[in-house]
């Protein structure tokens, strides 16, 4: 049995920001859109994404016996100036040094687990928000009240039960009445209504880092050569001390 103050004590040791703990249930479809994001075509050329959505929406799928998904986090600094290289990608590589952590924390836990560091199939920011790290935001990445959406995300799956699970935040509503995001994508790619959904194929990130294919001409890159940062910098949440505000 997993004590959940002792497994966030060992998280920050072994190097992450924040650390939550999710019972290892399904998600459900009001919580991660998947089938209806799929169904619309907006993986793109990403054909992966349609392998395995039960196993994405399951983690006792994917490590079969799982009670407990512990989620991490790990705040990166937000860009300097917009345009060139994303955020994220102008710091070292984050899958290894995650990975690294992952591996750390399961070692001082002396627990079977699941490393799972965005390649895996299992649905990071659901899981996050499912942890109560924080809430999806319109333009679907997660913003947490500390660092705003400027963090990367690692999970161990593991069959051990835990003394206490956390909740999620309360229900979504923060961003129905903000379209900053949607406003701030040169190529329409994030949903104005409904639940938080990106069209990959209108999406900056994807065309710079996903996909094999040259730039289409009618994408706007505005100056991007790795990723996009631009909803990220447009989000309220990214602001001056609008972060610690839930």
């Amino acid at each position: 049995m997993l004590n959940s103050a002792e497994v966030k004590r060992l998280a920050l040791e072994a190097g992450f920001d924040d650390c939550g703990i999710a019972r290892a249930d399904r998600l459900e479809d009001s919580e991660y859109p998947l089938r209806e994001w799929l169904r619309r075509g907006w993986n793109a050329s990403m054909g992966y994404m349609e392998r395995n959505p039960d196993m994405r929406l399951d983690p006792r799928i994917l490590v079969p016996g799982a009670r407990s998904v512990i989620c991490v986090v790990s705040a990166y600094p937000p860009p300097a100036s917009p345009g060139g290289t994303a955020a994220f990608a102008a710091i070292r590589d984050y899958h290894t040094e995650l990975k690294s952590r992952l591996f750390l924390l399961r070692e001082r836990l002396g627990i079977q687990a699941k490393p799972c560091v965005d390649t895996v199939p299992i649905a990071d920011k659901y899981w996050a928000a499912r942890a109560g790290l924080g809430w999806i935001g319109r333009h679907t990445l997660l913003v947490t009240p500390r660092w705003g959406t400027w963090v990367n995300l690692g999970e161990l799956v593991t069959p051990e039960e835990c003394t206490d699970y956390d909740s999620p935040l309360p229900p979504r509503g923060r961003c129905d009445a903000c379209k900053r995001c949607v406003t701030a994508c040169p190529n329409h790619a994030i949903a104005p209504d409904g639940p938080p959904m990106l069209d990959a194929s209108r999406c900056i990130s994807f065309h710079t880092t996903q996909s094999k294919l040259p730039v289409p001409q009618d994408i706007d890159t505005r100056g991007y050569t790795f990723g996009c940062d631009l909803c990220q910098l447009a989000c309220p949440f990214n602001q001056s001390g609008d972060t610690a505000r839930i």
